[in-house]
């Protein structure tokens, strides 16, 4: 079970909330958070959250609202819903793409939109996900390193090793051939790398790809984590790990532990 945050922390403060849509995949919409304009100030920076499996895009808005004010920065939350049907691909975000959608490229457009009409700083930007986001955060730093300044990758029911001798999405095997594009080391280990999970979080747990494709590295969402971990740190990939003790699979105390290293990532773009 998703917890996500059911108040409104970015209430009362300078700063709107917009709607949006992709432009060319009209089936997803956005929330954004934009400050309030500084006079004669820098351009905003961008920072972008993505929802669990509950779709619960507005309060991840609302909650680093506060963060998009202190660092002048746009918080863009894409809604990545199922398609039409009952409940049609709702883990096909997750993994980046799916016969239903490219949800990277909605993205990315999303993100070109931001910037346009809000004036946002988009050549590279902040990634935050939780759950199934960070399952598609980790991903995405593994096909779009080039874009992004920093990445929380917070509780992912099941990861993706660096590990050129297993398919997507347990490893990177076939990556070029899905993607168009060869795995970058020297570019991933320039992206400042956060790993957060509930000490508590540690549930047995499998979904859509079987049981041995999400066990592949660990039994939970702790271990799987662990073993990221260690993945990244033996290919040369610097992270920040954390453990938040007392938390289970939980957004707030694991959004709260984002904070911090969001706010450091992002003070140099404002």
């Amino acid at each position: 079970m998703e917890n996500q945050a059911n108040n409104a922390p970015g209430e009362g403060l300078d700063g709107q909330l917009f709607g949006g849509v992709a432009s060319l995949h009209g089936r997803f919409s956005y929330l954004a958070y934009v400050p309030r304009p500084q006079a004669g100030g820098p351009s905003p920076g961008l920072i972008v959250t993505v929802h669990g499996s509950d779709y619960a895009h507005e309060p991840m808005c609302r909650f680093f609202a506060g963060l998009g004010r202190e660092t002048n920065s746009v918080v863009l939350a894409p809604l990545f819903g199922p398609a039409s049907g009952p409940r049609a691909d709702p883990d096909g975000y997750k993994g980046l793409r799916s016969v239903h959608a490219d949800y990277d490229r909605a993205l990315m457009e999303m993100v070109d939109e931001v910037g346009t009409r809000f004036g946002a700083q988009t050549e590279r930007f902040c990634l935050f996900g939780f759950s199934g986001g960070a399952q598609f955060a980790h991903r995405f730093l593994y096909v779009y390193p080039q874009r992004l300044r920093a990445v929380s990758i917070a509780a992912p029911g099941m990861v993706t090793l660096i590990h050129a001798g297993q398919h997507l999405w347990v490893g990177t095997q076939n990556l070029r051939q899905e993607f168009g594009r060869e795995l970058s080391l020297e570019q991933i280990r320039r992206v400042k790398t956060q790993l957060l999970v509930g000490s508590t979080d540690d549930a047995p747990h499998f979904g859509a790809a079987g049981e041995a494709a999400y066990n592949f590295a660990g039994r939970n969402r702790v271990e799987r984590l662990e073993s990221l971990a260690h993945n990244y740190r033996a290919n040369g990939i610097s992270c920040e790990t954390h453990i938040v003790a007392g938390a289970g699979h939980d957004f707030v105390p694991l959004a709260e532990a984002a904070v911090p290293f969001l706010r450091r990532e992002m003070q140099g773009t404002s």
